[in-house]
């Protein structure tokens, strides 16, 4: 899924993952991620997660892979997705019937508060835009999402060191999208590029307050 709220550009990239999902069912190539590897990014994502009881929203869900990631490894907490195509909604509800999952056509319609919220793969994708404006957009939904956040918000991005980039893909550079983070969301930020060569994830938290007299963050 990626967030789009401009008209007539949205149903060409659902479609993609329509037919995505069609040739490929239920598998990482279904939600275009053709070479796996989802685990590497979900532990990224998730790593800071370390007891149950906790609440989390998927952005961009897509046919719910990081909740059977988390069902190994957690035995109690709730699940909310949320996402554009409607076939993956259906197919989310369908595997876990005790998930929250709803379609949405912007990050706008997103307004449940949770714990964390995790971001993967989402706003890799440009269409119909120049790329300053969809960066533009991106900005918009992380500083949205964050506000839906108590703990934390991990999201990731390909990055701008690589030797070539397609026109439509969204390639981040890891000390711009860290400076905005720090300066719009909060300074506590976690930066990990030790998972994939092409690949980083930053995770935001929430809890800022300096404990004193140590002078470090509260842990969890």
């Amino acid at each position: 899924m990626k967030d789009e709220n401009y008209a007539g550009l949205a149903p060409s990239l659902v479609e993609q993952y329509r037919q995505a999902f069609s040739e490929h069912g239920d598998s990482p190539a279904g939600v275009l991620w053709p070479r796996g590897r989802q685990s590497l990014r979900f532990e990224a994502l998730t790593r800071h997660f370390v007891s149950d009881g906790f609440s989390v929203l998927d952005y961009g869900c897509g046919l719910g892979h990081l909740k059977e990631y988390l069902d190994q490894r957690f035995s109690q907490y709730k699940y909310f997705g949320a996402d554009l195509v409607p076939e993956f909604v259906n197919t989310v509800a369908s595997k876990f019937p005790e998930a929250h999952v709803q379609q949405v056509q912007s990050y706008r319609d997103v307004s449940v508060l949770v714990d964390h919220i995790v971001i993967s793969g989402t706003f890799n994708i440009i269409e119909g835009m120049d790329r300053s404006a969809y960066v533009e957009r991106v900005e918009a939904a992380l500083l949205h999402l964050f506000s839906c956040a108590t703990t934390s918000m991990a999201v990731n991005f390909m990055t701008d060191r690589v030797d070539f980039i397609q026109p439509n893909a969204l390639h981040m550079n890891v000390e711009v999208l860290s400076d905005f983070m720090r300066r719009n969301l909060s300074p506590r930020l976690r930066i990990d590029e030790s998972y994939m060569p092409y690949e980083f994830t930053i995770v935001a938290l929430k809890d800022r307050e300096i404990v004193r007299p140590d002078n470090i963050y509260r842990q969890f």
